[in-house]
């Protein structure tokens, strides 16, 4: 099942989101972007009122499918490996619901309890059987170019994958997550943004060996801007995340290894201040700048950490509240999935990050694990108490 999928209240309204888009759509106008003459690399060429999927089937392996300006209303599957899927860019080829969709994709497994049951995708990249477990590893795939929105399930997901690659891309108002890979190794997400997902704007989970680079993309008004889940080795960096329930968060549900070996700097996580009730997850999101929940050995490296105030009473978690700043607690005894519990938070490093005027405190640390270490953090208030000081505090 998914794992968040309750409904919440954004404070970005349909005005804001609107003008939001249209100065995308402007700045690609201006840039010239969509005018260029027929790129010599596409190998099929798909124009508005032909079929993407047609072309991606009859492409081969290893094919670039380009495709043109217009509204396209198809839900797509990609199997094959080496496909590069181009669009002319963000807000030029859009891709919707369908009113007759393909029934591929609509449900996903991953052992040993995840069950996405998220419905109609957007573009799905995986080689599934009809009930979502994995005949085979798809390679080196790449979406770029694209806006996909309205989706009931996820703009663009990677299932059992390699390599796989999305960039310059806007998910759009899907129920599910915006861009999400699931059990997928050495990806990159890069370029795009997120807004208005039920979910995660950009998800990584239940991949053991991620080794996964998730940089200089923008997420708001969406549940978790950025959520690592059961995840291990990759980069978060340069990305932007406002105005959700929670910034970036790293999660150990138990499931299988744990989150770990992440390095995430030099983003900026500002004003997540939504509320996002308890539900399907134990607990309620709001005002969470970056959360280690149950990770070990993450570094959090000159982050810049403001105005993330809970707009609702956060939980209480091991006696410490799930909201503020930069947070850091235990999982131990958090079922998320029935029948697992994650670990504590331990061998943490939170250093030189500007975290301030975030309430109820900049840092919050409950304590639990060994070896965290917070170094030099410009920040004004903490629980416990004395975490903000110049030098380093390890507990």
């Amino acid at each position: 099942m998914s794992i968040s999928r309750f409904m919440f209240r954004i404070s970005v309204s349909a005005v804001q989101t609107s003008a939001l888009f249209a100065g995308v759509l402007i700045v690609l106008v201006f840039t010239g972007i969509g005018r260029a003459a027929p790129d010599p690399a596409c190998t099929v060429q798909v124009v508005a009122g032909q079929s993407i999927q047609d072309a991606i089937d009859t492409a081969p392996t290893g094919a670039t499918v380009c495709v043109g300006p217009g509204t396209y209303r198809e839900n797509l599957l990609i199997t094959k490996d080496g496909i590069t899927l181009k669009g002319a860019g963000a807000g030029i080829t859009v891709l919707e619901p369908p009113a007759k969709p393909r029934s591929v994709c609509l449900k996903l497994f991953f052992p040993p309890i995840d069950y996405e049951n998220n419905g109609l995708n957007g573009i799905c990249v995986a080689n599934v059987d009809a009930d979502g477990h994995g005949l085979g590893v798809v390679n080196d795939v790449r979406v770029t170019g694209f806006t996909i929105q309205g989706f009931p399930g996820v703009g663009i997901v990677f299932a059992d994958t390699n390599r796989p690659r999305a960039d310059h891309n806007v998910a759009a108002n899907n129920q599910g997550y915006g861009i999400t890979a699931f059990d997928s190794t050495h990806g990159r997400f890069e370029y795009n943004t997120s807004y208005g997902s039920h979910d995660a704007g950009f998800y990584v989970g239940d991949s053991p060996e991620a080794d996964f680079t998730v940089r200089y993309n923008t997420a708001f008004a969406d549940l978790w801007g950025i959520l690592v889940r059961d995840s291990a080795r990759g980069r978060v960096t340069d990305n932007l995340l406002q105005g959700s329930c929670a910034g970036l968060v790293f999660l150990n549900t138990g499931t299988i290894s744990g989150v770990h070996h992440w390095r995430a700097s030099h983003n900026i996580t500002a004003g997540n201040n939504n509320f996002c009730p308890a539900g399907d997850l134990p607990f309620a999101l709001t005002g969470v700048g970056i959360m280690i929940a149950g990770g070990d050995h993450i570094v959090l490296w000159e982050n810049r950490v403001r105005e993330n105030q809970a707009s609702g009473a956060p939980t209480i978690i091991n006696g410490v509240p799930l909201a503020g700043g930069i947070v850091v607690v235990s999982t131990a005894n958090v079922s998320v999935f029935p029948g697992f519990f994650g670990d504590v938070a331990e061998h943490n490093i939170i250093a030189n990050n500007a975290v301030l005027h975030n309430q109820p405190f900049d840092l919050v640390y409950d304590g639990l694990g060994t070896g965290n270490r917070f170094v030099s953090n410009t920040c004004d208030t903490s629980t416990p108490a004395r975490l903000c000081l110049g030098g380093e505090s390890e507990h």
